[in-house]
C-alpha cells in the first residue's frame, strides 16, 4: 500500500537535515480541493485515515476512502478533502502523519500564492498515479507561495527565413511564444519537497497556474536559492513555456473540472458534490 507521490501532502519520513527547519506553513484556501491517493493490492482494505487538528493532535474526524479497481491486481482508494472550516490540521493515513497545513479565508495570504492543478491524460504514463476514475477526470491540486515576476519573462520565435539577391529578409513561417519563470517561495521560502513535487507534477499532460496552461520549457527543472546557511527553506525559479495551441474541446472540459462547474458535459467526466468529503460529511462506498 502506498500513497501517491502526486497527492500534494507531505508525509514525511525520517529527517537526516541538522539544519533548521522552514517555518512554512502549507496554505489552502477552503474552495480548494486536497485529492488523496493510496494505491493498493487487490484483497487489501481501506487504510484508515483521519483529519486532525495540528495544535493537539485530537482527531476531528475519519476520512473515508471510496474505491476503485484499476486492474486485476490493483485498487485506488481515494479522496477529496475541500470546504473545511479556517484552522491547522494534520492528516494521518495509517501510521504515517502529513506536515501540518493551514485552511485560510484570508483574501491577502491567498493573494500571495498559485494554485496549480494538474493531471494525466490517461492511467498509461505512471503507476503511482490515476487521473481517470470509473470515466471521470480528476485534477489534484497544489497551493504554493510564489507567481509569475514581470521580470521573468523571455519571448521566442520558431521561424523559417528566406533572404533574397538584394537581402531583403522575407519571413516564410513564424510562430511567437512567452516563456516566464515561476518563483516559488517568499520571504520564509518553502522546504525542498515544494521543488521536488514541482518537477513531479511538470511531468503532467495538463498543468494549470492559476487557470492557465503551462509546461515545462525544454529540460528546464527547479533551481536553488539558498536563503540562509543552515535553514532547510529555499526559493525555487523555474521556467515555463505558456500554451497557445490546444485541443478546444479537450481545453473548455480541463476549464470546467478546475473550477468544478456542475454542467450536463462536466457531469460525463467529473464526479460533483458526491465525490467530495467535507469535514462534516464522508462517504465510503465501491465504485463499480
Amino acid at each position: 500500500m502506498k500513497i501517491s507521490p502526486f497527492t500534494p501532502l507531505h508525509f514525511y519520513e525520517a529527517n537526516e537535515s541538522d539544519g533548521l527547519p522552514s517555518r512554512y506553513i502549507q496554505l489552502w484556501a477552503p474552495t480548494d480541493h486536497i485529492l488523496i491517493q493510496v494505491l493498493a493490492e487487490m484483497g487489501d482494505t481501506a487504510p484508515t485515515a483521519t483529519l486532525n487538528d495540528a495544535h493537539n493532535g485530537v482527531s476531528l474526524g475519519t476520512i473515508e476512502f471510496l474505491e476503485w479497481q484499476i486492474n486485476t491486481e490493483k485498487v485506488i482508494f481515494f479522496a477529496v478533502l475541500t470546504g473545511m472550516s479556517v484552522g491547522h490540521y494534520t492528516v494521518t493515513i495509517g501510521n504515517m502523519t502529513s506536515d501540518e497545513f493551514r485552511v485560510t479565508d484570508d483574501t491577502l495570504a491567498l493573494a500571495n500564492t498559485t494554485l496549480i492543478q494538474y493531471r494525466f491524460k490517461d492511467n498509461k504514463q505512471r503507476e503511482d498515479v490515476v487521473s481517470v476514475i470509473d470515466h471521470m477526470v480528476y485534477f489534484f491540486d497544489f497551493r504554493v507561495p510564489g507567481g509569475f515576476k514581470a521580470g521573468g519573462w523571455q519571448f521566442g520565435v520558431s521561424n523559417e527565413q528566406f533572404t533574397t539577391q538584394r537581402e531583403d529578409v522575407v519571413e516564410l513561417f513564424a510562430n511567437d511564444y512567452t516563456m516566464k519563470t515561476f518563483t516559488m517561495g517568499g520571504a520564509l521560502g518553502v522546504p525542498v519537497w515544494y521543488a521536488e513535487m514541482l518537477n513531479r507534477l511538470l511531468t503532467c499532460s495538463y498543468v494549470y497556474f492559476n487557470g492557465d496552461r503551462y509546461t515545462r520549457s525544454d529540460t528546464e527543472v527547479p533551481q536553488i536559492q539558498v536563503l540562509l546557511d543552515g535553514l532547510d527553506s529555499f526559493v525555487f525559479t523555474q521556467l515555463l513555456r505558456k500554451a497557445q495551441v490546444v485541443d478546444a474541446k479537450i481545453e473548455a472540459l480541463n476549464q470546467a473540472i478546475i473550477r468544478r462547474i456542475d454542467d450536463e458535459e462536466t457531469t460525463k467526466i467529473y464526479r460533483g458534490a458526491d465525490m467530495v468529503i467535507s469535514q462534516n460529511e464522508n462517504i465510503n462506498r465501491k465504485i463499480d
